[in-house]
Parts: C-alpha cells; structure tokens; sequence
C-alpha cells in the first residue's frame, strides 16, 4: 500500500515515514512539502496531509481519495474542513504514535481485501459484486437484494466480527465487504423472515463472544437503482447510530432524512446558559441537556448539526471559565477532552453524560474559587450573572451579599475605584456591542437583552459610552 504525506516540517515528515514503514512490510511512503506534485502520485492508496495545505492553497486530489488530516489547531472548524472534504479523520497535534497506526491498520485492511477482490476471477460467482460497484460505478442491482451494515463499538474487534460473518449460516448466496469503522454484507434476498431470524442469531452469539457492542441495519431493496445509491443510504443509517446507539439489531423501512435545525443558539438562549453557570444550576443545566437532546423523535437533525449546537454550548462554558477566571491545568484538561468527544464520539448520549459531567466540575471549581474570592471579585460576579436584569440593581446586589447598600456601594468605589453603577453600565454596554455585531436582533431587542428598559435610554447611554450610536456602531 502506497502512502504518500503532504506534511511541512521536513523532521515531522522523516518521523511519521519511519514510523509507517517499521511497521509494515507492505506499505511505502513518500513525502511532498509541494501542492503541485500531487498529481505524480496518483497511484497513492492514502495521502496524510497537513490541513494548512487545505486552509491556504488550492488542494486537488484524485476522485475517491482517501485521506487523513493532521493540525496543531484544535478547532471546529478545522475538523469541519476535513469532513467536508471527506477526510476519514484529523488528528490533532501532539498525538499519540499508536493512534495514527491503529488509523493506517483499518485502511490497511480495507486495502488488502480489495486486493483480494481484484485477484478472484470474475467468473467466480455469477452476480459478483465489488468495491468499484459500492463506491465509483453505477452498476444496477439486477434482483431483490438485503443490504445490512454491522458497526461495533470497538473497531479492533472489526477483524473477529468479519471472520465470523463470513462463515455464519446465512440463508442466502452473500458477500462481506470490510471498511475501516463498518461492515457491509449484500443477500441475494429470498425471503425475509429467514434472513432476520438469521442476524438475530449471529446478534446473540456475537453478544457471547465479544465485548463490543454491536448494532445492525438491515434494509432492502428491489432492483432498478445502482449498488452506489444503495450504499449511500446505507452510510445514512450508519451516522443514525449518533441517535440510536450500540447494542440493537433493526430493519429500516424507510430511507434516513434529515430534518432541520438551527446549529446555534439564540442571543437569550446565550444568556440563560450564563445565567444557570453563574447561579450554578447544574439541576436545570441536566434538564435542558435532556430535553434539548435527548428527546429528539425522527426524523432527526443531521448529527453534525447538533455537534455545531454542542459546540455553541461550549462557547458559553467558555464565556463563563474566561469570566470567573476558571483555566487551570486541570478545568483546560477537561474542556479540551468535552471538545474532542463532542467532535468524535459517535453517540449522541455520550457526549451529553460527558456535559453534564464538566458542568458539574466547571460549578465545583468556581464554588471552591469563591471561598478565597475578594470582595470586588463577587461583586462583579454577581453583575454578570444579573446585567440582563434591567430591574436589578445595587439594592438587589445588597441583599444577596447580606450588606445595606450604602456600605457595599462605599466599599465598592474605595477598593474598585470605579462606582457600582459605572461598572454594571459598562457590562451592559459590552453585551450591547457584542449583541449589535454577533447578531441581526432589533435595536429594541438588544436593549432589553443588555439590560435596558427602553430603547430611547439605551441609544443615549450607548452613544455616550461609544461615541456612535447602535445603528452607526452596527454598520461600522
């Protein structure tokens, strides 16, 4: 297997070239820092690239080509990039040497069984199917077929569960086509009832032999549309595992479709995100979680859209670590983890566990820091949780410090030098300027989501804080 690496750093390049060729006999790699070679080496099975090539210059690769990304930035949108381009995955630098291995093992196997594909006769079975058919051609199906599409929660177990679909007793003529993180097997389709029967056994002894956990779809289909459109479906069904989860054998009637959703989060929804970290309302923080996501009924969003929704969260958790100054080691450790799963982890509950749990730990840490908080710190802290209240004023603040308010509002201005009333105006005028650039809200709707009762009092105060008026500072 040929592999060819579009990397920058020359040591870089020499280290993962050395990497791949010890650990295989069969593979060989080349290495290009140039975007214009890239068409002499149309024969490479896999090319490694560095996603600053994708970014900045204009990357051509051959039709059907397989490919892995590597970046040092670990953002959404560098892995949007990637899998918009059909990459297979991204790894982040630094990563781990055996990760990237265990990624070429998969496509490895893949290749080898296409070899083997290649060398069959092709008078060996009358309606042979092979990869070119699933994946480049248009061949049409020419008889009533079952496809099933097998994914584990352990793909190193990808090997086993090929070897044991291979010899199962299935009732009809099959063929089993391994790929990196699934398996596809096509049934000449006799008669249904027998066939399920047979998956819900291979599903039973399959659950008494290994420990990944196993789901399976089964789906049919006559004839008149090509392999190609067939599998294409069939990679639909595997993404609704986001939804569905491991553990299930199901047959599907109809086709996926994905429904619509707004990816992110409205200004309030924002707003009451900060207000629930800030009140430290892990109960109402589950609730929402729950229902925003775990109640979803079919036809469901498409799952990279709730992973952009589950990013917009974490926007906020940001927000609020940046603004209690909660960025430790250990709360970055964990919020760069939440980051990683919400953009890999292929279930949907999964990733909402794993935000209720960092909830809790972000609301754990800030409770510890708010011990040894001074008392400027708390008041400003409480004027960030309550800006958006337009009635909440230094009296409110008062009461929840359990201070008559004279003495809050004179032990404020001496050690802030600042006034409470300038400090909590300016937070309102910040969250005015962020809202008037960030979103399409009416000037009215700003205002009362800054902390404003009226618009009229909030354009003054505005362009006395800024100089411009809301509209003016919006178009500038």
């Amino acid at each position: 297997m040929k592999i060819l690496l579009l990397i920058k750093d020359p040591l870089e390049a020499q280290g993962l070239q050395w990497l791949l060729t010890s650990q295989w006999t069969d593979v060989t790699v080349e290495v290009t820092d140039q975007v214009s070679v890239l068409h002499t080496f149309q024969d490479a099975y896999l090319y490694i690239i560095d996603m600053d090539f994708i970014k900045h210059e204009e990357v051509e690769l051959p039709t059907q080509t397989l490919w892995l990304g590597i970046s040092s930035e670990r953002t959404f949108q560098t892995v949007y990039e990637a899998l918009s381009k059909k990459a297979e995955d991204v790894l982040f630098r630094p990563f781990p040497p055996e990760r990237l291995v265990k990624q070429i093992q998969q496509i490895r196997f893949r290749w080898r069984n296409e070899q083997v594909e290649r060398t069959q006769p092709v008078t060996a079975e009358k309606h042979s199917i092979s990869y070119e058919d699933l994946i480049i051609r248009e061949t049409v199906i020419e008889y009533p077929v079952c496809m099933s599409l097998l994914a584990i929660s352990d793909v190193d177990a990808l090997d086993l569960l090929v070897d044991k679909l291979k010899v199962h007793d299935f009732p009809s003529t099959f063929q089993v086509f391994p790929f990196s993180n699934h398996v596809l097997v096509i049934h000449q389709l006799k008669e249904m009832q027998a066939l399920h029967e047979a998956y819900r056994i291979f599903f039973s002894q399959w659950k008494r032999l290994s420990d990944a956990l196993l789901t399976i779809y089964l789906y049919t289909e006559e004839k008149n549309i090509s392999y190609r459109e067939l599998y294409k479906k069939m990679r639909l069904f595997h993404e609704r595992i986001f939804y569905d989860g491991y553990d299930i054998i199901m047959q599907i009637e109809e086709e996926v479709q994905w429904k619509e959703l707004d990816p992110f989060l409205s200004p309030i929804d924002q707003q009451k995100w900060i207000e629930m970290l800030n009140k430290q309302q892990l109960q109402k923080i589950r609730d929402w979680l729950e229902y925003d996501f775990l109640t979803l009924e079919p036809p469901y969003p498409n799952p990279e859209m709730v992973r952009v929704r589950l990013t917009s969260i974490l926007a906020q958790m940001r927000r609020y670590m940046m603004a209690n100054s909660l960025q430790s080691s250990h709360v970055e450790t964990s919020y760069h983890e939440l980051f990683n799963k919400t953009i890999q982890e292929p279930i949907m509950y999964e990733i909402i566990q794993s935000f209720i749990t960092f909830s809790s730990e972000l609301i754990r840490t800030s409770s510890e820091l708010n011990v040894s908080q001074d008392f400027v710190e708390k008041v400003r802290e409480r004027m960030v949780m309550n800006y958006w209240d337009s009635s909440w004023n230094l009296a409110d603040c008062a009461d929840e410090m359990k201070m008559h308010k004279s003495t809050l509002s004179r032990k404020y201005a001496k050690e802030a030098e600042d006034s409470f009333r300038d400090a909590l105006l300016r937070i309102r005028i910040e969250q005015a300027k962020r809202l008037l650039k960030e979103t399409d809200l009416a000037i009215a709707d700003v205002a009362i989501t800054s902390g404003f009762s009226h618009p009229a009092y909030f354009s003054k105060r505005f362009k006395e804080a800024t100089g411009w008026t809301p509209y003016a500072y919006r178009q500038s």
